[in-house]
């Protein structure tokens, strides 16, 4: 088995990237009132939502990357879920409060119909799946993907318990959820967007979304990274990545794909990119500039708090005497460079501490079961 390094800035670069091409996806917003405009907003920056592919892609990686080492026993299970809730829940508990009072005001701590969408945030629930698909009506609108990161770093965590089983029972339940269930609901299909929903429970729509395999997809990147397959020369994997998007290019209309989340959609080329990525990678042909590694740093803070800075600056705008036009232009340059720059500080001051002093506490708690090894992992 072939060990990388375990600083994989390579993959940070790429979190920074994906975090990136979200803001400017709800950049486009501004743009949307020429014909000029609307054109670069639906055929330029909307692709790029394909960022959340990629989040979902890096996640499912690192998880199988990070658990190479799982030694089969509740304690490192107990570990692995510390590590993955510190990093992204204290954070959002301070982001929560923060983008309630901007889109309501203080009364909106007061108003039950108003808070209760965001306490079921807090724990990740979705809040209303039939009211707006897959975005779930969450009242902090980006944490959609975060139901489904937890969804999966549960599952991931829930299978460490069967120890070198755990890929197996792993297999086995995404087998009957994202293809044994829907087959039977007569809905099989890799299409998110046409998903029908589960009325009887919020929790089991994100089990059979098709935007799940963006996960699985990281997983068998995060495999291939471990094992001793490598393509020798960068050029040949230049070669089938080109090769391969632009198959996929061309034959995208007649294959039914949808400008949207999800293997049937963005998620194709983002596999093919991620894929290429991992091979160079292998190779050390892929190096990355110090600057994207400080933005896949920050790319958590910039996730969570470009929204509340683009819907701030968007008001300020609203009291300053200029032309609609050149108020959306000067918004479409400065919402995406104060949105770094106050991601940046919110990661330093907030997200870096608190998140260390969260995994250190949690971490000193004792595991309420047995110390008992198990089989360990093969």
């Amino acid at each position: 088995m072939v060990m990388r390094d375990n600083k994989l800035e390579w993959i940070q670069a790429l979190r920074g990237a994906a975090a990136f091409m979200v803001v400017m996806v709800h950049s486009r917003s501004v743009l949307m009132d020429t014909t000029p405009g609307r054109a670069v907003a639906d055929h330029v920056l909307l692709p790029m939502g394909m960022g959340v592919d990629l989040f979902f892609i890096i996640s499912g990686f690192l998880m199988m990357f990070t658990s190479r080492d799982f030694d089969g026993t509740k304690a490192y299970a107990w570990r692995f879920v510390v590590k993955r809730a510190v990093r992204i829940w204290p954070l959002f508990i301070v982001v929560t409060p923060v983008a309630l009072v901007v889109e309501h005001g203080i009364h909106g701590f007061v108003d039950p119909s108003i808070l209760l969408p965001y306490l079921e945030g807090l724990l990740f629930i979705p809040h209303n799946p039939s009211a707006s698909g897959i975005y779930f009506q969450m009242a902090v609108g980006v944490a959609w993907t975060l139901c489904f990161e937890c969804y999966f770093y549960l599952l991931f965590a829930a299978c460490m318990f069967f120890g070198r089983w755990r890929y197996g029972i792993m297999a086995a339940w995404f087998g009957l959820t994202l293809v044994a269930i829907p087959l039977i609901r007569g809905s099989f299909s890799l299409n998110v967007a046409s998903q029908p929903l589960v009325e009887w429970s919020r929790y089991a729509n994100l089990a059979i979304n098709p935007i799940v395999w963006d996960f699985i997809i990281g997983m068998i990147g995060g495999w291939l990274y471990v094992t001793d397959f490598k393509i020798e020369r960068s050029r040949t994997i230049y070669i089938i990545v080109m090769a391969s998007c632009v198959l996929l290019l061309m034959g995208w209309s007649r294959m039914g794909m949808v400008n949207f989340f999800g293997p049937h959609g963005w998620g194709a080329p983002m596999t093919i990119l991620f894929f290429g990525a991992v091979m160079l990678a292998k190779i050390d042909a892929l190096k990355v500039p110090t600057w994207s590694v400080w933005l896949g740093n920050i790319s958590y803070s910039l996730y969570l708090v470009h929204v509340c800075v683009f819907e701030i600056l968007q008001r300020a705008a609203g009291t300053l005497s200029m032309n609609r036009d050149a108020s959306h232009a000067v918004l479409f340059i400065t919402r995406p460079v104060v949105a770094v720059l106050c991601a940046w500080l919110t990661f330093r001051y907030i997200e870096a501490p608190i998140s260390a002093w969260a995994r250190k506490w949690l971490l000193h708690v004792q595991v309420p079961l047995r110390p008992r090894l198990l089989e360990r992992a093969s």
